[in-house]
Order: C-alpha cells, then structure tokens, then sequence
C-alpha cells in the first residue's frame, strides 16, 4: 500500500506534525539516515512518513487477518484501524506519566505530542496526579 503523499495533510489526519521533522543532532529527516550522529534522538518529535507508514500498514494487514477478516476488505481494515488508533490512544496516559516521572517537563511532553502544553496537561494532569497517589507497583 502506497503512502498517499498526493493527499492534502488535512485528509492524512497529520495537520498538526511538523512537515520537516527536527533531530537531536539536527539533521532533518529528509537528509536520510546516514547524515544522522551515532546515538541522536530521530523521536524528538512526532512525524509521518514511510516508516511510520509501513508500520502501520503491516499492524493492519496483521490484525484483519487474526480477527479472520478479509486482506483489502475496507470494512475490516476500518475496524481493524478504530481498534488501532483506540488502543494506541490508550497508551498515552501511561506513557506521558512515566516522561514526566522520569524528569520530563510539561512542554517536553507536549512537543512530543505536537499539541499546545496546556492541551497535554488538560488531557493527562488527571491521570498522572491519580497515579502518583496509587500505593507503589499499582500504577
């Protein structure tokens, strides 16, 4: 399945990722892999593109076709892709708990999340306050 780069950002769904995504050693993505420092942090922040693409593409076909689906039938790949984008989701809370346990600032956080800080902390403060009341090991 080919990425659909014809496609305007606004019907990728990734109008708010950066279209040159920056690197901790500050290479950009399009100068490819080898221009990259041993060790530079490529995550810096979150972007689309053919690895991301592959990924994703292979969880599908993955998915559809242990839940028996049929390969290519769009009404199991929707599915499949709500069932994909639901559980992804879902990882967040934990995850930006854990960033900002481990020294993480709110605005780190949000940037790698490519929203607003007041966004990150409006959708994750509750969860992250919750858990670091729990008894330790619960969260």
């Amino acid at each position: 399945m080919p990425m659909p780069s014809y496609l305007p950002k606004v019907c990728l769904g990734t109008e708010a990722l950066p279209a040159k995504p920056r690197c901790s050693c500050g290479a950009g993505a399009e100068e490819g892999p080898d221009a990259h420092q041993t060790g530079c942090d490529r995550a810096l922040e979150p972007y689309v593109g053919p690895d991301t693409w592959a990924l994703v593409g292979a969880a599908l076909r993955c998915l559809v076709g242990s839940r028996g689906g049929t390969p290519g039938d769009p009404r199991a790949e929707l599915s499949c892709l709500a069932s994909l984008v639901a559980e992804a989701q879902s990882c967040l809370p934990g995850t930006v708990t854990d960033a900002l346990e481990q020294g993480c600032s709110w605005a780190e956080v949000a940037s790698r999340l490519a929203v607003a800080k007041s966004t990150a902390r409006r959708r994750y403060d509750d969860y992250a306050t919750w858990r670091a009341f729990l008894p330790f090991g619960e969260g």
